[in-house]
């Protein structure tokens, strides 16, 4: 089943139950992808800061 299918089957059963349809696929792409990226910033500069402290410079 490709997204298509699978959008068309939960609008309609979202109507079946009185509910509100999904969104569209692809609605929140923006806001998931800028999500991902903040938490892999945050954890690579948080490594760096971890391997900075952990040996000494000689």
């Amino acid at each position: 089943m490709d997204a298509m299918q699978q959008q068309m089957y939960d609008t309609w059963r979202a109507t079946r139950r009185g509910e509100r349809p999904p969104p569209l696929p692809g609605t929140h792409d923006r806001e998931v992808l800028r999500d991902l990226r903040r938490r892999f910033r945050a954890r690579r500069e948080a490594g760096a800061r971890r391997r900075a402290g952990a040996w000494p410079r000689w």
